[in-house]
Formats: C-alpha cells, sequence, structure tokens
C-alpha cells in the first residue's frame, strides 16, 4: 500500500511534468522558428542596405582620390613611359592610402587600376605592366556610366577569378573635362564575409552562377549548401535570385542539422550575376526552448519531494491502520478483551466505532467518562459500587446516587466462578431465544473467555475486587450488564 500511494503520486507529477514541458518547448520552438523565418528577410535586406551605403563610401572615397596631385599629374605626363610609371605611381600611393588603418576597416585593396578616357589600363598597382593597355569598358559595368554622367559609383567585377566590390570614380583635368578613371577594387574574401556577417547576425555566403565563391560558415557547411543550393529545386531558385528575384525563407538539413536561408542578388552587380545568401542555423536561433528544460529539472525536485512527502504520509496512515489490523485479528482469535487505542485525528473515530462494534458483538457495555455504562441499546445503566460508605454489592441508579444495597449483587459476588458463567451462559442463552435469535454458532467456551476477558478490563479499570455480569432484554436486544464490586 505505501508504494502504491507513493508510486501513484509520483506518476501524476511525472506526467503534468513531461507533459508541460512537451507542451511548453513544442509551443516555444515553433514560435522561435516562425520568428526566425520572419526576421530572415529582413536581417538580409539589412545587409542590402549595409553593402549599399559601403559602396557608396567606397565611391566616395575613391573620387576624393581621383582629384589627389599624384593621380592628376598621370594625365599631364609627355611620353607613355612617363605616363605608366606616373599611374603606377599613383596607383601605389592611393593602395598605400586605403592600407592605413586610419583609413578604414577594409585594408589594402585587391586592385588599384588608373584607365585613360577609352576605359584602357595605363597601370596598376603591384605590376606597372600587368593589365597595360587591357579595354575595361565592357569588363566593368559601371565603367560606362561613370565616363556618360561624370559621377564616381560602385558595382560588382570578376576579374580574374576575383569577385570584386568595386569603387570607380571619372578624372579631371583643369578644364573639367574627363581624361580617364580611376579603380579600387575589394576581394569579396571569406574575412569580409565573417565581418559582414556579425552585423546581420547570420552567416553570410557570398554566390555566383558558378558555386559558392566566399562563406563565414565552416568548410563543411559550405560544400553542404553547396550541393543544396546547386542542385534541383533549388538550383532554379538560386538562378532566378542571382537575376534579380530574392527568395522566400527556404529550409534545408545540412550535415544532420536544420537551416534556414534567403538568396538575394547583390545591389549593383549588372552583368556579372552574383548574389549573397544569409543562412542561419535553426538549432542556434532556437536555443531560447532549451529553457522549457528547466520544467524537466524541477519535475525531478518535484517527484523526490513527493517520494519523501508520501512515505511520511504513507507511513502515518499506515501504521495504525496495521496496528488496527492486528488488534482485530486477536479479537477474532479469541481475546476479546482487546480493544483498538489508536487515536490518531485522521483513524481515532474509525478505531473508537469499531471498539464499539466489538462490545456489541461480544455484549460488554460501553462506559462514558464517569464510569457510567451505555448498553447497546443506548440507554444509561448504573454499574459502578465505589467509595466507603456504599457497601458491597450496592447499586448506582442511574442519577448516579447510591441506592439501598442489591441482594442481587451481593448473591451474584457469592455464586462459584464456575457455576456463575454456567449459569449466565444459560441465561444468556434462553433470553436470545426468547427474542428470536439463533445461538447454535455461539459455544460456552468461546462466550465464557470473552466475558472474562472484559471483566478483567473492567475490574482493572475501575480498580474493583470482581466485575459480575447479568442478562437482561431492552426493547427486544439482549445486553450484558456489568456490575463493579469494590
Amino acid at each position: 500500500m505505501r508504494l502504491k500511494l507513493i508510486a501513484g503520486n509520483l506518476a501524476i507529477v511525472l506526467l503534468v511534468g513531461v507533459g508541460s514541458y512537451l507542451v511548453v518547448r513544442t509551443q516555444l520552438h515553433a514560435e522561435l522558428v516562425r520568428e526566425l523565418k520572419d526576421g530572415i528577410g529582413d536581417d538580409a535586406e539589412l545587409f542590402g542596405r549595409s553593402w549599399r551605403a559601403d559602396g557608396a563610401r567606397l565611391a566616395e572615397v575613391v573620387g576624393r582620390r581621383a582629384t589627389s596631385k599624384s593621380v592628376q599629374t598621370v594625365y599631364t605626363a609627355l611620353g607613355e613611359s612617363n605616363r605608366r610609371q606616373r599611374a603606377f605611381d599613383a596607383a601605389q600611393d592611393v593602395s598605400k592610402w586605403f592600407d592605413n588603418p586610419a583609413r578604414g576597416r577594409r585594408g589594402r585593396p585587391h586592385i588599384v587600376a588608373l584607365m585613360d578616357e577609352t576605359g584602357r589600363v595605363i597601370a596598376r598597382d603591384t605590376d606597372p605592366n600587368r593589365m597595360f593597355g587591357e579595354p575595361l569598358l565592357g569588363q566593368v559595368p559601371v565603367l560606362r556610366g561613370v565616363f556618360k554622367r561624370g559621377h564616381s559609383r560602385y558595382g560588382v567585377w570578376r576579374h580574374d577569378d576575383k569577385l570584386l566590390q568595386i569603387g570607380v570614380a571619372p578624372v579631371r583635368n583643369k578644364e573639367g573635362g574627363i581624361v580617364g578613371a580611376l579603380l579600387v577594387g575589394y576581394d569579396l574574401s571569406n574575412g569580409y564575409a565573417a565581418r559582414e556577417s556579425r552585423l546581420v547576425g547570420h552567416d553570410l555566403l557570398f554566390v555566383t552562377l558558378d558555386g559558392i565563391y566566399s562563406t563565414s560558415t565552416a568548410v563543411d557547411v559550405r560544400d553542404a549548401l553547396h550541393d543544396v543550393l546547386y542542385a534541383p529545386p533549388l538550383d532554379a531558385v538560386t538562378a532566378a535570385a542571382l537575376q534579380g528575384k530574392p527568395t522566400l525563407p527556404w529550409t534545408t538539413e545540412l550535415r544532420g542539422e536544420l537551416y534556414v536561408g534567403v538568396t538575394s542578388a547583390l545591389p549593383l552587380a549588372r552583368g556579372v550575376q552574383a548574389g549573397y545568401v544569409v543562412l542561419a542555423q535553426q538549432e542556434k536561433h532556437t536555443e531560447l526552448a532549451s529553457l522549457a528544460d528547466m520544467i524537466l529539472w524541477l519535475t525531478l525536485l518535484g517527484m523526490v519531494g513527493v517520494a519523501i512527502y508520501g512515505y511520511i504520509i504513507a507511513n502515518n496512515l499506515m501504521e495504525p491502520i496495521e496496528q488496527m489490523e492486528d488488534d482485530i485479528l486477536a479479537v477474532i482469535n479469541g481475546r476479546s478483551n482487546v480493544r483498538l487505542e489508536v487515536e490518531t485525528a485522521e483513524l481515532g473515530g474509525l478505531s473508537y466505532r469499531i471498539n464499539q462494534l466489538i462490545n456489541l458483538f461480544t455484549g460488554v457495555a460501553e462506559e462514558d467518562e464517569e464510569g457510567r455504562a451505555v448498553t447497546s441499546s443506548g440507554g444509561w445503566e448504573a454499574v459502578s459500587i465505589s467509595g466507603p460508605s456504599v457497601e458491597p454489592g450496592a447499586r448506582v441508579a442511574t442519577s448516579g446516587r447510591p441506592s439501598t444495597a442489591d441482594p442481587e449483587a451481593a448473591a451474584l459476588a457469592e455464586v462459584p466462578e464456575g457455576e456463575y458463567y454456567a449459569q449466565l451462559f444459560a441465561d444468556y442463552v434462553a433470553a436470545k431465544e426468547a427474542v428470536g435469535e439463533d445461538v447454535s454458532n455461539v459455544p460456552e467456551e468461546r462466550f465464557v473467555e470473552r466475558i472474562r476477558g472484559n471483566a478483567a478490563h473492567l475490574q482493572k479499570k475501575h480498580g474493583a475486587r470482581m466485575v459480575r455480569f447479568t442478562v437482561e432484554t431492552i426493547g427486544g436486544q439482549v445486553n450484558l450488564k456489568p456490575l463493579v464490586i469494590h
């Protein structure tokens, strides 16, 4: 029974705790995933705005460098050799200027090139002969617009397998005419992707139609994503995105983990078809759902508390019940003088009623707090003889005042014990038969044993010399009325 009480409570706590955990975690996880998918598009747009601002700053700075003295002198030099040397020196100066940490966070450009008014390269940094005479008007999408409108611009250029963010500015002579252009380009490297990813709060990858160009992710994630983006069904979606149709948030599994991503084209990447992917690991952005794990720990703690409390309560209930069971078994086995003595608040009333029931079946009257006996019919009967002024054998009336000596009580006190019990049993059987009750199942030995036990109990309780019983019938109910004799 103890285990049943404890196990039942533990099962309830476990079911409630696990159920609460599953409901809270599931709903919280679903809400976090929804927020991630709703927000990753905004994060992609955030990078787009950052890209435009970054490109505009680059174009503005290149425009200022195009007015520097070292650049201007290129276009006033006499002779091709002198012009090329000055162009190379100017490109080197511009490269060093950008490499100064005070100028910004990007560092040294990947390329600095000076062009003539036709868009052909005069010289570039790092190597005066490399790219000399190469026509860039058809290669650099924004260059034609720079010559046409006369304003600095930024864009994307694919050059020597490098994906570059470029700023291009016109170079003017003293009269204001455009005599050439200055180009500065930065590689969209892994470092740049990692730096920009911290801005958007997710991983960032730069992609082209050929594959993933650079990434802020680990290599294994990059390779797994490449297999997804350039294979059905996302290959068509990727191609459409690079042509200017941003995707809705998509979900894919990479190396056993779920990822959510958005693919979009790079702003002002005309003619290059370059784009970027904002990628978020779903589990990383749903870690808040793990707070629901606290419910499991609290459930475990609650189960420990319930187990301890249940053990204490079970013992408080079961020990008295087991004692009652032992006492009732003793009565069944013939010890009619045994009474239940459980006094707990929960079981004391039950114990009292069981004692009443035992007295009813054994024919022993109950006593009140003043020593008076209550018969099974509920009426009051005088049973106690005490005090020095009362003679042995006297009876006390219901009111509690002494009466005259009772010859019947005195006579009972003088009857030998064996003869007394035999006569009492005969009177009891006759009375029972007189009211129509069957007493064939009441053996004399058992009857006498129970009467002895009750007599001993009353004698000890009242400090009497002896206790004798008489048979009386009240309202069709046969009772044994005790006489306590001092």
